[in-house]
């Protein structure tokens, strides 16, 4: 299947690019990309690309890069086109106006499968600035709030990619959080056991003082034992108190990393989302402006129309007498479908006669051209006089009655042995020098064996 591929180039500051680029397509034996085609930019920045890559079931992957030496990464200037299909002859692949993000390019990974780390490479290009489309904005049928909604495919690219680094450390902060949180529970555990080995201590020297006799000592006992339970209960309030604050903070600071983390998530989803629209309006009013201008190029005053045809013929004329032909050309009769305004006519497309809603705009259209020296029909002398047919081959005789608008019937006469040439005609009626009307037949005898 024949290719067609094009496109055109820019600079940031709206420049025409320059350099090389080149066409890669995706290879499923092998699960890697490679180069098909190069063209070079021209001092517009546009290329052309005309290549042969297969007929298949599907259509293959097919991106935009810049040429770049060995091993190092790609630079991708596109990684989707619109497609036109003409079956069974040629696809046609628009890349459209791209802005060349240069310096600015945006570091893409894949690595899911079957991707790997060789697929890493950096977006190096972008639709051309959707503010563009606001350009003849009436004619386009455009909705005004397009230029104010949509900002430049480059920099949500831009935006979107500052987002996900941000949020990518935004989660690593979180995470160092949840860790420490973690570290603090262990710790509060720890401190609990120790809680329970000191109130079994306590418990146990309460008991040995109700198993004993009272004493002197007793009472000094009981005293270390309420101090001992004293000051035991101050420090795990305290360190309670301490695990509380500590983990109240960092619940809180994880609410709110949560809270900005769902915040970006959404924002960089409402910026895909107005990318992927915005990119949609650029593609419909990318092919309106097609029409439009197609449009345009079939639109044609009636004078110029007219005299281009009769020089057409004209020429035609100067050719068959500059190739030595004995005829020339008779009553030339068009008839045009044609949309008419004013002095001006526009032809229809081969789309436009295939859409049965416009079938029945266009006005039919009928010219007629003579050749010098002839007159209108009305005014063709009606009377033709018989030729003499005699002694030519039917092929011939037919060829001299069509040319002088009659028309010939044929019939044949066995000759035998009579030594007389085959295939002439020997006989006709009506006779030669008869006057006869335009169309009139007439019937020409000829020889067989």
């Amino acid at each position: 299947m024949q290719w067609s591929i094009t496109g055109t180039l820019f600079e940031p500051d709206g420049k025409a690019a320059s350099g090389q680029v080149e066409i890669q397509t995706f290879e499923l034996a092998r699960s890697q990309w490679r180069t098909v085609a190069k063209a070079r930019l021209d001092a517009k920045g546009d290329f052309a690309i005309n290549l042969n890559l297969g007929d298949g079931p599907q259509l293959p992957a097919v991106r935009l890069c810049e040429t770049v030496k060995a091993r190092e990464t790609p630079r991708v200037l596109a990684e989707g086109a619109l497609v036109q299909v003409e079956p069974g002859r040629r696809i046609h692949l628009a890349f459209g106006d791209i802005e060349r993000l240069g310096d600015e390019a945006i570091a893409r990974r894949e690595r899911s499968a079957p991707f790997s780390a060789a697929d890493d490479y950096l977006l190096a290009g972008t639709p051309r600035a959707v503010a563009q489309l606001a350009v003849n904005m009436a004619a386009l049928r455009v909705s005004p709030q397009l230029a104010v909604r949509a900002q430049p495919a480059s920099t949500q690219l831009k935006t979107q990619a500052a987002l996900s680094k941000q949020l990518e450390a935004q989660s690593v902060e979180l995470n160092q959080k949840v860790l420490l949180i973690n570290n603090l529970e262990r710790e509060k555990q720890s401190h609990a056991n120790e809680l329970k080995q000191a109130q079994l201590k306590i418990r146990t020297l309460e008991k040995q003082l109700k198993d004993k006799p009272a004493a002197a000592g007793n009472e000094q006992i009981e005293l270390a034992t309420q101090q001992i339970r004293l000051n035991l209960s101050e420090q795990i309030l305290r360190q309670a108190t301490e695990f509380e604050l500590k983990e109240s903070d960092l619940q809180r600071t994880l609410n709110l990393r949560n809270l900005e983390i769902a915040q970006f998530s959404e924002r960089i989803r409402d910026l895909t989302k107005a990318s992927r629209e915005a990119a949609e309006e650029a593609a419909r009013a990318r092919e309106e402006s097609e029409d439009l201008k197609a449009q345009l190029d079939t639109q044609v005053d009636a004078d110029q129309l007219y005299g281009n045809i009769a020089r057409q013929l004209q020429q035609a004329q100067s050719q068959l007498s500059k190739d030595g032909v004995p005829y020339r050309l008779g009553r030339v009769s068009l008839n045009l479908k044609t949309l008419v305004t004013g002095n001006s006519l526009t032809l229809p497309t081969l789309s436009d006669l295939k859409s049965k809603g416009s079938s029945g705009l266009f006005t039919d259209v009928s010219l007629e051209y003579l050749p010098d020296g002839d007159q209108p029909a009305d005014d063709v002398p009606s009377g033709i006089t018989v030729p003499d047919f005699s002694d030519l081959t039917e092929t011939l005789a037919r060829r001299l009655a069509r040319d002088l608008g009659l028309e010939l019937e044929a019939a044949y006469q066995s000759i035998g042995d009579s030594g007389q040439p085959v295939g002439q005609a020997i006989r006709q009626v009506p006779a030669k020098g008869t006057e006869v009307t335009l169309g009139e037949r007439v019937l020409v005898v000829f020889t067989q064996p």
